[in-house]
């Protein structure tokens, strides 16, 4: 899957005969490829970071190449988008938009040098095979930061850092205090010998994953369907109340079976909440501990549940006591 639900659907278009690519910057502006294991490479020579990416987590909603959307079955590093993708814009990072040229196009992913749209049948053949993982990505970005510091890091060193098959304590759940020194976090990032990045993600996924989520995310998705059934003419966010009997609840003031609706929805809405506030933490402690920068969360944790609530038909608005579920109009309402 390479687009994700937000972004349009790859469309190739007629003229199979013309191989040459135009330069339209079409494909670009559609999302960043999805990785591979021969892009571990850029990684290694400093050509790709971490930074540069963004994790489709398992199970997040995606747009497969024939434009049906499906959850994933395993998590997808590609390349982020220039900015946020909550405003629709999925256009890749290294896409200059005054010429429509790729700042890294001597290095380009596998994907990007598949890929032409009007003759999809390479990118087709390539998009499900050797997808990386996020621990692929740190061990490869690790390997090459050890090299290019020559004596600075050694290769046991390396090893430390989050290779997919042996890096990390299995006692450890997620940041125990000695486990990143201060003086490395503060500049290390990714790249610090030492986290233990396997059992960090797993802790992450564990309150926080698709799969943990699937049934809350359901009852959500029923909730808000009967809300936007009961109020045909809403033009406003609703709130979705963790304590429907509360006086700020908007069970107060819709039917007696809009409240009965409100009531089984709550332990939902409670669940989801308590995950999406954990998200938050998580992401801050990681920053700390770990000497993060800002741009790397959303490789090493995937996208906040706060942005990708609109799987389950609602969104989060953040207020003065913190997140909240709303219900959005219906859209053309």
């Amino acid at each position: 899957m390479h687009n994700e639900h937000d972004m349009p659907a790859l469309a190739p278009q007629s003229d199979a005969t013309d191989i040459d690519c135009r330069g339209c910057g079409t494909c670009c502006r559609k999302g960043g490829p999805a990785l591979h294991a021969e892009d571990l490479a850029l990684f290694r020579a400093g050509h790709l970071a971490p930074e540069h990416c963004l994790t489709l987590r398992a199970g997040e909603l995606a747009r497969d190449l024939d434009g049906q959307l499906r959850p994933l079955e395993r998590e997808l590093v590609k390349l982020r988008p220039r900015m946020a993708a909550g405003n629709g814009d999925w256009t890749c990072l290294f896409l200059n938009q005054s010429d429509n040229r790729c700042g890294v196009y001597a290095h380009r992913p596998a994907e990007c040098r598949a890929l032409l749209c009007r003759d999809t049948w390479a990118i087709k053949t390539l998009h499900a095979v050797d997808r990386v993982t996020r621990l692929d990505v740190l061990a490869a970005w690790a390997e090459g930061a050890a090299e290019r510091a020559g004596a600075g890091a050694s290769r046991a060193d390396v090893e430390q850092s989050g290779p997919a098959d042996s890096a990390c304590p299995p006692d450890s759940a997620g940041f125990p205090d000695s486990a990143v020194p201060a003086d490395q976090a503060a500049s290390g990032g990714c790249a610090v010998p030492g986290v233990p990045w396997a059992d960090i993600l797993a802790a992450h996924e564990e309150r926080c994953g698709y799969a943990v989520l699937a049934a809350t995310g359901a009852a959500l998705q029923r909730a808000a369907d009967k809300l936007r059934a009961r109020n045909p003419g809403m033009a406003h966010p609703m709130p979705l109340s963790e304590d429907p009997d509360g006086p700020d609840s908007p069970s107060r003031l819709t039917s007696m079976a809009g409240m009965a609706d409100m009531a089984e929805a709550a332990p939902a809405v409670a669940t989801f909440l308590e995950a999406v506030r954990f998200d938050f933490a998580f992401r801050s402690i990681v920053r700390e501990r770990a000497g993060v920068a800002m741009e790397e969360l959303d490789f090493l944790l995937g996208r906040t549940l706060a942005a990708t609530a609109a799987m389950y038909g609602v969104a989060v608005r953040m207020t003065a006591n913190g997140p909240e579920l709303v219900v959005l109009p219906a859209s053309g309402n």
